[in-house]
């Protein structure tokens, strides 16, 4: 916060007035009045009813028309109707990226999704509480809304592995889980605000002008000891063969905290990567069906070191979602990638996103999410009660 906006808070002695105390209290007390209201689980033995439409003010129009002709309005979309749980943590013409975050005996507010997704998961939410209610579980704003079933492609962990995995799903109804595990459902999910899919052929120089010109060019690396040591272990290369730093011209860094990062990737039509890799696991996200990039001949990828088990084998694809004749989103789990090259002989360019974990949660979730998480233990404490 901008110390020029907090001013009026102190005196010229710095002591706090004592109008401020009061209000400072009046909040406080406010906030945990709210929390203990928050407290009590959803009952899902109750009709859930519609969400209330003056429940939300002032509400931004949605930042694209929803896919597939989703009907809920948008005072139900997640990062309105539950912005605690849906974090977006990014956001431009193209997608959203949100952090979902359920911790346990959470009461969720019913919300909705109205855009094809790709989740991307790396934990499980371990055992059930024991004395967790019974009566509780996911209800529906509308049971026998088709936005209930989205038709899911499921994407496995790559060889090896048991993380991350992938999910590509279409919209999702207004409903309202709740979470009786001992550990927090935590997962991301990149919202595609437009279907690029077929039509990407004809308006991929309207939609992405930055990719009918060269970027300023980039030589490839010399490899030896002056780049520096290997990263670690698990990508014995330096730090130097990073794709945002070897690669700029194709990699752009969208997001980024301590646990993972969010890349755009684009290859212009008949351009050829600097040498560059991947240093962690990923999960990649489609919005076009040419830009699985194996799948086309006309694509092709030099390997610095064929022999690495770090050059994509053992990947797992999630087909599109099964319903409204949808080709797209489609998703695909990586390992880290040692550094190779693409080269794009199509006449279009390549364009995909890639979920980037700098950490794998896994089991290790159940044990440490307060430690890694230490806000989800007060989120019950910060909420005003559901609108519906």
């Amino acid at each position: 916060m901008d110390g020029s906006k907090i001013s009026f808070l102190r005196r010229a002695d710095g002591a706090t007035s004592a109008i401020v105390k009061l209000a400072v209290l009046a909040v406080v007390v406010a906030a945990v009045w709210a929390g203990l209201r928050a407290q009590a689980p959803a009952d899902a033995t109750a009709a859930p009813g519609p969400i209330a439409a003056n429940s939300i003010k002032n509400i931004s129009p949605r930042p694209a028309p929803p896919c597939c002709g989703y009907p809920f309005p948008r005072n139900t979309d997640a990062e309105i109707a539950d912005g605690d749980v849906h974090r977006a943590l990014y956001e431009d013409s193209r997608i959203m990226f949100l952090e979902v975050i359920n911790p346990p005996l959470l009461d969720v507010h019913m919300h909705g999704h109205p855009y094809t997704s790709v989740f991307a998961h790396d934990s499980t939410t371990g055992p059930k509480i024991p004395d967790a209610p019974s009566n509780v579980g996911d209800t529906r704003l509308d049971k026998s809304s088709p936005y209930n079933d989205m038709a899911s492609g499921e994407g496995k962990a790559p060889e090896g592995m048991m993380w991350p995995t992938c999910t590509d799903s279409a919209p999702q109804d207004p409903h309202r889980p709740y979470n009786t595990h001992q550990a927090p459902n935590h997962f991301y999910r990149l919202e595609f605000l437009r279907l690029d899919g077929d039509d990407f052929a004809n308006h991929w120089k309207e939609w992405y002008p930055s990719a009918t010109t060269p970027g300023k060019p980039v030589k490839d690396l010399t490899p030896g000891a002056a780049l520096g040591p290997k990263l670690s272990d698990a990508w014995p290369y330096p730090i130097a063969y990073d794709e945002i730093q070897a690669a700029p011209n194709n990699y752009k860094l969208l997001f980024e905290d301590e646990k993972l990062r969010l890349v755009e990737v684009m290859i212009r039509p008949g351009e050829t990567t600097p040498m560059n890799g991947v240093p962690y696991p990923s999960v990649l996200a489609f919005n076009t069906v040419n830009t699985v990039s194996h799948s086309n001949s006309a694509v092709t990828d030099k390997m610095m070191d064929p022999s690495s088990a770090l050059n994509g084998q053992g990947s797992g694809e999630g087909k599109a979602p099964g319903k409204y004749n949808l080709k797209v989103p489609l998703c695909m789990t990586m390992t880290a990638r040692a550094p190779h090259a693409i080269h794009n002989g199509l006449t279009v360019p390549l364009h995909y996103y890639q979920i980037e974990y700098k950490r794998l949660d896994g089991d290790g979730l159940l044990a440490h999410w307060k430690e890694w998480y230490p806000f989800m233990l007060y989120m019950q404490y910060m909420r005003t009660p559901a609108a519906n």
